[in-house]
């Protein structure tokens, strides 16, 4: 058996150090990333006014027939228009809401204000604006929100900034640089360009995930037992101290590839849908944000001014409805609901919307966001619960964010560079060992 183990772990480094130097060095893109992302200048929303006034309903225009899972009226420089959003992945349909002619240039305008007020950018020149409707390279799965618009300033990074023009939310922010580093950490750390063939790009991680794993087990099963002098007895000695982060990182990460493939993981929560024909009429008045989402009889309006919400019904008559009421409503539930402000445990930064309602079930809670009329998380089950644990805490080390991330991404990176080194020994024993047979 140790014969075996022994022949293992001298045949073994090649593709072990492989993995480790591929997958450790590209690893170091992730902190190196965050500390270097740039920033939202503001980080609120905007809270345009827009009236209704002199607008149709979506009902009178030919060119909005049919159904959708989201319809606002925006503001833009241009005028008000209806905005509509089919499906996530189809491009945001935008109308003039008095003539019901083509208003891309508003819904481009609305992109442009919107990037702005994030940047802080009011004179920058816009060098394109296009809307993203599925996830790549540069706008990563990580992002959430579709579809959105991308726009691209002409700055010296060319700062790209992605808005949700229906309810107003900053997706993400990326220049130059970032985009580089997003396109080589996805490339060789997650596989990205196999995932048009998901089961090859699953089989292909786990193929050298366990080549690894077996090496580093043959490697800890062969301590006690071997001898050695000089390079040889520090490659020992310092597999024992590396043995617990070499068998954390790549089984963390491998549990997190399955765990969130597409195979398995669930679909983005998508608003109902609901026929367009049926907004017969609208709320009369001025308002931050005016939509209209499926509800349990037909479409509902939300119409906010500031942070308070009126609903009515697609004919236009006043609803006894609030926020609160409307999050139970979508929920299925009467339990117990409250406002979630903030990302947490439970309801984590990737999920990207705020605020949203956190209404209580009887399994579990559920994260509701009334804006956009959907379930925008529910709490998964055990297995999903154990994935974020094990990798915020062995593939993320979130267990040492009391030092601070600089501190916490520092060691963290040390230790890959000393199982970089540990496996580069390995090779250098291995040749020696041909050299001398």
């Amino acid at each position: 058996m140790i014969g075996n183990l022994r022949s293992w772990h001298r045949t073994g480094p090649k593709i072990s150090a492989a993995v480790v130097i591929l997958w450790g060095l590209t690893g170091f893109l992730h902190p190196i990333m965050s500390w270097t992302a740039p920033r939202a200048a503001i980080q609120m929303p905007p809270e345009p006014v827009v009236e209704t006034e002199g607008a149709l309903a979506p009902s009178a225009f030919a060119a909005l027939s049919g159904e959708a899972r989201h319809v606002r009226l925006a503001p833009s420089s241009t005028g008000a228009y209806w905005s509509l959003q089919i499906a996530p992945g189809a491009p945001r349909v935008a109308v003039d809401a008095v003539t019901g002619e083509d208003a891309t240039d508003a819904l481009y305008a609305h992109s442009v204000a919107l990037a702005r007020h994030y940047a802080d950018l009011p004179e920058a020149e816009v060098l394109s604006v296009r809307q993203i409707t599925r996830f790549s390279m540069d706008y990563a799965p990580i992002n959430r929100l579709l579809p959105v618009s991308e726009v691209v300033f002409d700055t010296p990074d060319r700062l790209a900034v992605y808005v949700d023009t229906g309810s107003d939310r900053l997706a993400a922010v990326s220049n130059t640089q970032r985009r580089w580093m997003l396109r080589i950490f996805q490339s060789v750390h997650t596989l990205a360009p196999l995932k048009p063939v998901e089961p090859l790009r699953l089989l292909v991680i786990t193929g050298l995930t366990l080549a690894f794993l077996s090496t580093v087990i043959a490697g800890i099963s062969m301590l006690w037992g071997a001898k050695g002098r000089k390079l040889r007895r520090w490659h020992r000695w310092a597999g024992a101290v590396l043995a617990l982060p070499a068998l954390a990182f790549p089984a963390s990460g491998l549990f997190h590839a399955w765990v969130n493939s597409p195979l398995f993981k669930a679909a983005d929560p998508v608003a109902e849908i609901f026929e367009i024909a049926a907004l017969t009429a609208l709320p009369s008045g001025r308002f931050t944000h005016l939509a209209a989402s499926a509800g349990d009889d037909g479409p509902l309006w939300r119409g906010a001014a500031g942070r308070e919400a009126r609903y009515w019904s697609a004919t236009g008559e006043a609803l006894p409805l609030t926020d609160m009421d409307r999050a139970r409503q979508l929920a299925g539930t009467e339990g117990e609901t409250t406002l979630q402000a903030r990302f947490d445990g439970s309801y984590g930064f990737a999920n990207k919307r705020l605020p949203v309602w956190r209404v209580e079930t009887d399994s579990a809670p559920v994260f509701v966001d009334p804006v956009d009329g959907l379930i925008a998380s529910r709490t998964t089950g055990p297995v999903a619960a154990i994935e974020r644990w094990t990798f915020n805490r062995l593939h993320k080390w979130n267990f040492a964010d009391p030092l601070g991330r600089y501190v916490r991404d520092g060691a963290m990176m040390a230790t890959v560079l000393a199982l970089i080194a540990l496996a580069l020994t390995g090779l250098m024993l291995a040749r020696r060992r041909r050299r001398k047979s």
